[in-house]
């Protein structure tokens, strides 16, 4: 057995639920000399005993449902938390985050990031103390809560290295001009192509950084205005890097004339309630004022007593503009047809299925899908459940109904959430019809509408964030494919039940705009961009990252930020058309003025 000493432990060190559908969990957080080095370690209080254990896991309760037809749809959910161990050896540490609730967040080198850890006694600062004996710890310039996590030594080299004037100063400022200037511009030059072809993307972030936001965000005429003759050092120094023919694939600096409108701040609003909406109806049920009303929805989400009722709405089953009894008679006849619909497959024998191959695969499928999706939701778990039963049921009709789409592996978790508010099979499977007219193309067979949706953020994040979009370039990323999943599925695996339902609300809409749900990932990457780009994470990092930060998104705030980045596009006057193409604004004609610098081919 290795011998160990223990530098430092703290009880009482919780694990921060993401939502009311999890506990916190109590456990301690050490630091540990060992043979082989020093380990980071969290573990769960109830699983100490048991040190072969990979998974604790925390039940507060049992929950019994009815099926099927209910009076009022509402939130149901047993707090429950599947808590893994936490063990890094330093040398693996890349960075943390002290939030400022002063929880602590450890990210990896290999992108992991471990749940947010909250100190109910002691403080996150005595344990970044004992850390300080091993490690060097620098504080994010672009991000208060972030620290970067580096050997001492090379630590030292690094400051050393940073203390070099690699980057010629402005005319006007200290140090510029002189008979030398020349010559040391041309030194510095040399030396920032030197480690250019070593670390492209940190060497140029790094050396560029005094000039960086006068190229690629004020523009070159506001860089002019502040300094006279300040186009000279521009181009001197751009005209010098004659090393660019070497960077990666892909590599481009790109800089217009003029920048975005400056990014707005906007509010969101209480759930819609059921006295809310009343206030959009008239005496015989009919919606007046639809946009008014989806504009409300857009802004708060739906109370949840009344989803069931407004989603039938927002997803075609119901007319906006029909009556209390024309919706009723509208019902009937769309669930005599379901059951149709339903009849049909069910009446298929043996022999008939034999001979039909595209409905044998489709059905195997089906069954295959429904017995792994969301099988932890309350609503959902548990053997011989009858919802699961429902689940596969209007799957199977769906085919039916849509055979030349069929069943893609995907659609039993687009479908789910709808049962599960709607709590009747036949509204089920006609809002569910409705979802799937809006999102058809994610199942493509070559996948061309998922590859245009990536392409699409792609275009949007060049626009909003040419810094992101420039360091994804370099780290062999910008095909976003670490996006997939939340387009896909519209982020139902990075949230919570309960923040799934609101956020899909929201998309249906149709508000702000045509595909806002693009720019709710614009949003997430804007909100991790400083620690993909500070721990310098690669594609596989990344993919990493972005997985192990599911069900922690703070979704109000997510949202915000994505009507916020729509706002400020919308303002702003020089928008290519691809992107006004995607968000729905009107097209204008380009800029004339711009200053492109690529990499020579």
């Amino acid at each position: 057995m290795d011998e160990e000493l223990l530098v430092y432990e703290q009880d009482e060190v919780y694990t921060l639920p993401t939502s009311q559908e999890e506990l916190s969990v109590s456990g301690k957080l050490r630091i540990i000399e060992r043979r082989h080095g020093v380990v980071v370690e969290w573990r769960c209080s109830d699983d100490e005993a048991t040190t072969d254990s990979e998974w604790a896991v925390i039940n507060s309760a049992a929950v019994t449902f009815t099926h099927h037809n209910v009076s009022d749809s509402v939130e149901i959910s047993t707090p429950r938390r599947n808590v893994r161990p936490i063990a890094i050896e330093l040398v693996d540490l890349r960075s943390y985050r002290i939030a400022d609730d002063d929880s602590l967040v450890l990210i990896q080198r290999d992108g992991t990031t471990h749940p947010a850890l909250a100190f109910r006694s002691g403080s996150v600062l005595c344990f970044v103390e004992v850390l300080l004996r091993y490690v060097a710890v620098k504080r994010s310039e672009k991000d208060s809560n972030l620290y970067l996590v580096s050997d001492k030594r090379q630590a030292a080299m690094d400051e050393e290295l940073s203390a070099m004037n690699l980057v010629p100063p402005r005319r006007g400022f200290p140090g510029a001009g002189g008979p030398n200037h020349w010559l040391n511009t041309q030194h510095r030059v040399w030396g920032f192509i030197n480690n250019l072809k070593r670390d492209p993307y940190t060497t140029t972030v790094g050396a560029l950084s005094k000039f960086y936001d006068a190229v690629l965000y004020t523009g070159v005429e506001g860089y002019i205005r502040e300094s006279d003759g300040a186009e000279d050092d521009v181009a001197e120094l751009f005209h010098s890097l004659n090393g660019f023919e070497d960077l990666e694939p892909g590599y481009e600096l790109l800089t217009k004339k003029g920048t975005l409108a400056e990014r707005p701040d906007v509010d969101r609003l209480a759930p819609l309630t059921h006295d809310d909406f009343q206030q959009f109806l008239d005496d015989d049920g009919r919606i007046l004022d639809v946009e008014p009303l989806k504009q409300r929805i857009f802004k708060g989400g739906i109370h949840p007593n009344l989803r069931r009722e407004l989603w039938c709405f927002l997803l075609g089953h119901n007319l906006w503009n029909s009556t209390y009894i024309q919706r009723e008679e509208r019902r009937r006849q769309r669930e005599n047809l379901y059951f149709t619909m339903k009849q049909q497959w069910k009446t298929i024998t043996e022999d008939q299925e034999s001979r039909f191959t595209g409905f044998k695969e489709r059905r195997s499928l089906i069954e295959k899908d429904v017995n792994r999706t969301d099988r932890n939701h309350p609503f959902f778990e548990g053997e011989h459940n009858p919802n699961v039963v429902l689940l596969h049921d209007v799957l199977m009709t769906y085919v039916m109904y849509n055979f030349d789409l069929g069943y893609v592996q995907g659609m039993s978790d687009l479908l789910a959430p709808i049962l599960y508010v709607t709590q009747n099979e036949a509204t089920a499977f006609w809002c569910f019809v409705g979802y799937m007219d809006i999102v058809y193309r994610n199942f493509d067979m070559d996948q061309s509408g998922m590859k245009q949706q990536l392409k699409d953020v792609h275009q949007i994040v060049h626009l909003v964030d040419p810094e992101l979009m420039s360091y994804l370039e370099v780290r062999d990323s910008a095909n976003f494919y670490f996006c997939f999943r939340w387009l896909l599925v519209r982020f139902k695996r990075e949230l919570n039940y309960a923040s799934t339902l609101r956020l899909w609300e929201v998309l249906w809409t149709g508000h702000p705009c045509p595909n806002f749900h693009l720019l709710v990932a614009v949003a997430l990457l804007d909100t991790e961009k400083n620690t993909i780009m500070e721990n310098k994470f690669g594609f596989t990092e990344i993919l990493k990252h972005i997985n192990d930060i599911s069900l922690r998104i703070d979704l109000d705030a997510t949202l915000k930020k994505a009507e916020a980045i729509y706002l400020q596009i919308a303002s702003s006057p020089n928008v290519p058309d691809c992107v006004r193409t995607v968000l729905g604004l009107p097209l204008q004609e380009p800029s004339t003025s711009q200053l492109r610098i690529r990499k020579v081919k």
